[in-house]
């Protein structure tokens, strides 16, 4: 058995020992053979970019990102859905939360324990109004600038043209973008003022013209 295993291993020896059995061979070329053609993507996008260059369409694209973004910061997307209020009404907004995990700190600490509810007004000193309304009411516009001043109140809009607002008012006007805050605090008819309380925020709906 071990003779065996020394004659195999003698076999693979010599087949793998340089000689001339085991030198390489030129086979020469079999059919013909072309250099790799394949055009480099770089100077495929410059030789695009310069033909846009020369032809104005990079100038046309340029003046179109400019003429969209000024148009969506003069009159951002508008937030859908909401309605005028008909009536006086108010309502608490509870803006707790209960933790689904623990929270650790960086030295692996745990300092909230899932299960844990957390009121944020507890940890914060906010305590200015929020009015939300219709930039495009003339009347929801007046209600938002009748109380209240840079420092003690945001003007939030739902809809309408802010930069241009501010320029006719002097005062700093805000977007609810994307619904955000109306979505936070379940407004859905405007306008909307929004304080705090105790321990939840409240919201009250003013119909136009009860201006208080």
């Amino acid at each position: 058995m071990v003779s065996v295993k020394l004659k195999t291993l003698a076999l693979c020896l010599a087949l793998l020992a340089p000689g001339e059995a085991t030198l390489a061979k030129d086979f020469g070329t079999h059919g013909p053979v072309w250099e790799i053609a394949e055009p480099n993507l770089l100077e495929v996008i410059q030789a695009r970019l310069s033909a846009m260059e020369d032809s104005g369409e990079l100038d046309a694209m340029r003046q179109e990102m400019q003429d969209t973004t000024r148009a969506y910061v003069n009159r951002p997307r508008p937030v859908l859905g909401l309605l005028p209020a008909e009536e006086a009404q108010s309502y608490e907004v509870d803006l707790s939360i209960t933790l689904d995990r623990d929270l650790v700190d960086h030295r692996g600490v745990v300092f909230a324990r899932a299960g844990t509810r957390i009121n944020p007004l507890e940890y914060s000193h906010f305590n200015q109004r929020i009015v939300i309304f219709d930039g495009d009411v003339p009347e929801q516009v007046a209600f938002a600038l009748s109380e209240g001043n840079e420092l003690d109140t945001l003007l939030v809009l739902t809809n309408g043209a802010p930069l241009e607002l501010m320029r006719a008012h002097g005062r700093r006007f805000y977007f609810d973008q994307d619904g955000q805050i109306t979505s936070r605090f379940q407004i859905t008819r405007l306008p909307s003022v929004i304080t705090r309380g105790e321990r939840v925020m409240m919201v009250e709906e003013v119909p136009v013209g009860a201006l208080r």
